[in-house]
């Protein structure tokens, strides 16, 4: 697991391989998640991606990793597993 610490302090920062795995498989088992929901569920588990969480999704949805659009209905982006 190449996990590292940023600044000594906070959530563990995940490599890009491992948050691409970790996001898929929250997408697979609990269903549609929005941005805000993926950070909480990572914040809970003391990770953040290497990136604003935002911007890492969308370059997974560039990639072809996850599906992605905006939901009026839940005032953001709402991602799921293809």
């Amino acid at each position: 697991m190449a996990l590292s610490m940023k600044g000594g302090e906070g959530p563990l920062v995940m490599s890009g391989d491992e948050a691409e795995k970790f996001v898929i498989s929250l997408l697979r088992e609990r269903g549609p998640l929005t941005t805000m929901q993926i950070e909480q569920l990572a914040r809970n588990e003391h990770k953040r991606c290497p990136d604003q969480t935002v911007i890492f999704l969308t370059k997974m949805k560039r990639k072809g990793l996850i599906k992605g659009e905006a939901s009026l209905e839940k005032r953001g982006w709402l991602w799921w597993a293809p």
